[in-house]
Formats: structure tokens, sequence, C-alpha cells
């Protein structure tokens, strides 16, 4: 992989870890959107996953981006078990010089994913991007159809909880139009 997209995903996961407290999951999540819904060159190959869609490569960056102090990980508490929440590490600013051009390019997609999706929970990140990751892989041809496909992968989730969750995508514009019913 050439150097150029190992610093870009660098100075991405620093950012991102500067302006909101994401764990791994959200990291993923967000990457995702950024790469699906934006188009930003990441080159990750997502595929579908027990919490949706993941890409080992995230988990590597993330670990190098630890060894390379670009992100610091402190240990969080929930009711549900433990993780991880990101920081930036002391080489966060040098990794943003190499890669600062990127992120001024995509300037306005970082800032809509942090808007739309930061502050969401890990449960929600699940089934937003599960929905997106089968609308652009699976290409149901009809909602219903969609549904039935995100049902089938993720049954914890209601019918009306996943139409919902459509709905918030379609308003967003990250699925341009409802498909037929």
């Amino acid at each position: 992989m050439p150097s150029e997209i190992i610093f870009q995903r660098l100075a991405l996961l620093a950012e991102l870890s500067r302006r909101a407290s994401l764990g791994r999951t959200a990291i993923m999540k967000l990457l995702f959107f950024l790469q699906e819904s934006k188009g930003i060159p990441l080159n990750y190959q997502f595929s579908l996953y027990s919490y949706g869609p993941f890409d080992s490569e995230v988990l590597a960056d993330i670990s190098a981006a630890e060894r390379l102090n670009v992100l610091k990980s402190t240990i969080a508490y929930y009711p549900s078990g433990m993780g991880y929440l990101y920081s930036n590490g002391s080489e966060a600013k040098g990794v943003d010089e190499l890669a600062g051009g990127f992120l001024n390019e995509h300037r306005a997609s970082i800032e809509w994913v942090l808007e739309h999706f930061s502050a969401r929970t890990a449960v929600e990140l699940e089934l937003l991007s599960t929905i997106l990751f089968i609308a652009k892989h699976q290409n149901p041809k009809t909602l219903s159809t969609l549904i039935d496909q995100v049902e089938l992968v993720k049954p914890r989730f209601s019918r009306e909880q996943i139409q919902m969750a459509f709905q918030e995508l379609v308003a967003l514009n990250v699925l341009r139009t409802e498909p037929p019913k």
C-alpha cells in the first residue's frame, strides 16, 4: 500500500479522535460512512460482520496509530462491559502536516460525518451502517426487500426500527432515494 494512503488514514484517525470521543466501533462506522457515502478514497474493503460493516485494516490502522503515538487509548467502562476511547497522541500534529491537503480536501465530509454520526451509540451505528451496506452491495429493489435483508442479518431490530433508520439515511442523502414500495 502506498505510504500516502497510510498517512491519510492516520491523519483522518487523528482528526476524528481530536474532534470527538470515539471507540473502535464508532471509528469503524465513521470511516465506512466516509468511504461509502462520501466517496473518500480510503481503500478499505468492508464486509458485513456481526456488528455491521467491518474491515480488519481499520483495526490495524488504529493499532499502528497507537504505536506511532498518533492516537492514545483509554479504557472506558459501560454497563455492558468495557471498551476503548481514543484521543490524540503526541505525534498527531506531525501526521496532520504530512496529510493536511487530504484533510482539507475532505473537510466538508469530515464535518458531515462528525455532525451526524459521532454522537450515535454503537447500536445505532451498527444498524445505520448495515442498512447502507445492504443497500449498496445487495441492491434490493424495494424498501420491503431491504428491510427483509437487514432483518435477516440483524434480527434484534424490528422492521419499524429498520424503516426509521432507513428514513434517517434518506433524509441525510446517504441513500439518495427511497426504493419503490
